[in-house]
């Protein structure tokens, strides 16, 4: 079961609050979270959910334009390779062509001399037909010293013309097989051309020359130029050593790719066929480009096509997603921000709704307050008058009894009356003091406050508080060391605390642990507290109270004890000398878990508190 706390402050309200069960109240029920007012900017959670309005539709903006552009590259590198692909077909056919060319050539002139091949003038013919091929520019015979002895026109000799790898000595001892020369300028005609060779091999398998023939450049780069529409594509023929032997657009100051470029190590990785995105050595430009290998024949082809054009169309796309995605961002952060905006309204026409109501049930709750207050001082009122006439009457009583028990132990001569006179005097004496505690009650008799030590009066009835809780009862203490003075009736709280032990004692019926424990309370508003405080707090391990047993505890006259066993004035009275030196008194619990009590008296006029044990 949930324990209670119940509060009787210095005006005499008093309040049942449920504890939790980590000992903090619990807020009550009614529209205690309406008491703020809404705040003027929109919470966090619309702030998120308009940023998300906006972030959401740019974020798949940004996917969408990745993704387009993801597709945008794919293509061009497919097109790339493709376009590949078909220069390689081209260039296959023809230096298939030239290779075969060269074959028949070498298998017509197979066995014959310089002396007949030069007099043999079908053969002249046929290099003249050949001629006539869109690919071929001129074809040639040169024997072993480099010397031109058969072309269909005049031809200077070979020396300095096909370089070490492409001179007929280099092909000496080595198989019949197309080999590439480098590019040259023909001295004739002033053009760009490179040679094709053959080693011709006589009877016996001896070295006897070259056969060779020069390709027409004009041939390729002709077929580069027409086939692809893209802006600043670069189509090139290149040796497998990176020299340039065809390239459209033409560089006239452009031989050869390094063999540190990107270019030339794909084409180490990937001997076959590759793509890389690569920056032109020519025009800085970068572009995609794919090459691959033609045959078995040591020629790459390449065509590249510009990144920009790959960004250019991405842009394109981009625009237009965004003449689509912009305005749907829109649109949605406006519909939020209306919708938060409309929320806000309703949320501050609720509050006001609720504050109103709030207010409303406040005012009944304070009228029911006071109404009860005034009930309560009504009957306390009554029961005072009451209890001080009787009280004034029983001790009028007690003055004529004590005054007559005096003049018979004067007059006493024995001392076995004078002992049962002083135990009847000693009687009256206690009922002084309870008619005492009768007129306190009945606020008859005006507390003497005081500043006074707590600590100090605790350690001096101690011994009063064993005896009164008994030897089955271990009484703990916990003394603040630097505690302040508290204000009090000196007597009255000493008959308090009296009070409180004998009724720990009671709710300890098989024993059990009284605690006492001081300790100082600053000024707390949570509390309602008007200044610091000294507390003496009582606890014990007994059997604890449920909730509508606690709600009465402070009623004066009212208890659960046995008849006879308590008059119902312990706690009340507690109560009333408490909030009369302007403190208050607290109490709480529960059912099988114990009863603590706590008492707050104001903080005495001294400056320097009291050491305590």
């Amino acid at each position: 079961m949930r324990g209670f706390r119940f509060w009787r402050c210095a005006d005499g309200a008093q309040a049942l609050r449920p504890l939790s069960p980590a000992g903090g109240f619990v807020a009550r029920s009614g529209g205690e979270e309406s008491r703020q007012r809404p705040p003027s900017r929109l919470a966090w959670p619309w702030r998120g959910l308009l940023t998300a309005s906006v972030a959401a539709p740019l974020i798949l903006l940004a996917v969408a334009s990745w993704q387009n552009y993801r597709l945008i590259k794919e293509d061009t590198d497919t097109r790339a390779a493709g376009t590949a692909g078909e220069l390689r077909q081209q260039a296959l056919a023809a230096f298939e062509t030239y290779e075969s060319v060269l074959a028949r050539i070498d298998e017509r002139t197979k066995g014959l001399s310089w002396l007949e091949i030069e007099n043999d003038s079908q053969l002249h013919r046929f290099l003249v037909d050949l001629e006539t091929l869109p690919e071929i520019d001129n074809v040639w015979m040169a024997d072993a010293g480099g010397r031109i002895r058969l072309s269909a026109h005049p031809l200077p000799a070979l020396e300095g013309r096909l370089g070490e790898e492409g001179h007929p000595r280099a092909a000496e001892g080595k198989n019949a097989g197309l080999r590439v020369g480098r590019p040259h300028r023909n001295p004739f005609t002033q053009s760009a051309e490179f040679d094709l060779t053959r080693r011709r091999t006589a009877a016996g398998g001896a070295f006897a020359g070259v056969i060779g023939l020069s390709p027409k450049r004009s041939y390729f780069s002709n077929f580069y130029k027409n086939i692809s529409h893209e802006n600043g594509f670069v189509a090139s023929l290149l040796r497998a050593d990176g020299l340039v032997l065809a390239r459209y657009p033409p560089a006239l100051r452009f031989r050869a790719v390094g063999e540190a470029s990107p270019l030339m190590r794909a084409i180490g990785e990937k001997p076959r066929e590759g793509l890389l995105e690569e920056r032109s050595q020519v025009d800085g430009v970068l572009r995609i480009d794919a090459y691959q290998k033609v045959g078995h024949f040591p020629v790459y082809v390449v065509f590249g096509i510009p990144e920009k054009g790959v960004i250019k169309a991405w842009r394109g796309n981009f625009i237009n997603y965004s003449l689509f995605g912009l305005p749907a961002a829109i649109a949605i952060l406006m519909m939020t921000l209306f919708a938060a905006r409309q929320l806000r309204q309703q949320q501050i026409i609720t509050w006001r709704w609720r504050t109103t109501a709030r207010r409303l049930r406040s005012e009944i709750d304070r009228r029911a307050q006071v109404e009860a207050l005034l009930r309560q001082a009504q009957k306390m009122d009554a029961l005072g008058q009451l209890t001080g006439g009787i009280a004034h009457d029983f001790n009028n009583l007690l003055t004529v009894l004590q005054g007559n028990l005096e003049i018979l132990k004067a007059a006493a001569q024995d001392g076995k009356s004078r002992v049962r006179i002083d135990q009847a005097l000693a009687t009256v004496a206690r009922g002084e003091r309870l008619t005492a505690q009768l007129l306190a009650f009945a606020r008859r008799q005006p507390l003497r406050i005081e500043s006074i030590d707590l600590n100090g009066r605790l350690k001096a009835m101690a011994e009063l508080l064993a005896r009164t809780v008994g030897r089955g009862i271990s009484l703990e203490t916990a003394f603040a060391p630097d505690l302040w003075p508290a204000k009090a009736d000196p007597t009255q709280f000493e008959l308090a605390l009296i009070n409180l032990a004998i009724n720990a004692r009671d709710a300890m019926k098989k024993g059990g642990v009284l605690r006492i424990r001081t300790f100082n309370r600053p000024r707390t508003e949570e509390e309602g507290a008007a200044g610091d405080f000294v507390a003496l707090e009582v606890e014990d391990s007994g059997a604890g109270m449920p909730p509508e047993v606690l709600e009465r505890a402070f009623e004066p006259f009212f208890t659960t004890k046995e008849k006879g066993r308590g008059t119902g004035l312990g706690l009340s009275m507690v109560e009333d000398l408490t909030r009369r030196a302007g403190g208050r008194v607290t109490i709480e619990s529960e059912p099988g878990r114990g009863t603590k009590v706590t008492v707050f008296l104001p903080r005495g006029a001294l400056e320097t508190p009291q050491k305590g044990a």
